[in-house]
């Protein structure tokens, strides 16, 4: 079985309206929202054989902050691969990018994190799931908010068979689920 997890980046800062939309870095709202999907990570044993990440500053952020938790001190488990990879295309990526990058991942992989951006991680996951667990897909394409977090398991083999409403859709949660 593959695993995929998306994760959209924590809540970001607007304080400087000279920043452009790359550089802009997490909120306290967005960096506490972290301390709690940390935690809630831990706790779902999410241990991501790769991550893609997107290069900008809040996506970089949000990664660091959940790697310190995640992967202290583990070595990469799938032996050869980096645990991260800034992937630029991720940035402001639409669903047919998100696509193809999950096609591409090498068949080692089985379980990989993407922490990226809206619109495009919203409607790559709601494309994905074919099927969920209660009521996550009607919450999902209601509202991907900040620091929102989706599972999606595959029975395929292989990444590149990863297919639209291939996936089933296992859990959805949002920051403002987990307590702090």
């Amino acid at each position: 079985m593959l695993r995929l997890w998306l994760l959209r980046h924590a809540k970001s800062a607007w304080d400087d309206p000279d920043l452009d939309d790359f550089a802009r870095p997490l909120s306290p709202r967005g960096k506490k929202a972290c301390r709690a999907l940390a935690r809630h990570m831990a706790e779902r044993s999410l241990q991501p054989d790769l991550v893609l990440c997107s290069p900008a500053t809040r996506t970089r952020q949000t990664w660091e902050r959940l790697e310190k938790r995640l992967t202290a001190g583990q070595p990469p488990r799938v032996p050869g691969e980096p645990r991260t990879r800034f992937e630029p295309s991720l940035y402001m990526a639409d669903s047919s990018t998100l696509l193809a990058l999950t096609r591409a991942t090498p068949v080692a992989i089985r379980e990989l994190l993407v922490v990226g951006h809206n619109p495009g991680l919203e409607e790559f996951a709601a494309s994905l799931s074919g099927a969920s667990a209660g009521d996550a897909l009607d919450r999902l394409q209601q509202k991907y908010p900040t620091g929102g977090l989706a599972e999606l398991t595959f029975t395929a083999k292989s990444w590149g068979q990863v297919a639209p409403k291939g996936g089933f859709l296992a859990s959805f949660v949002v920051p403002a689920q987990l307590a702090e």
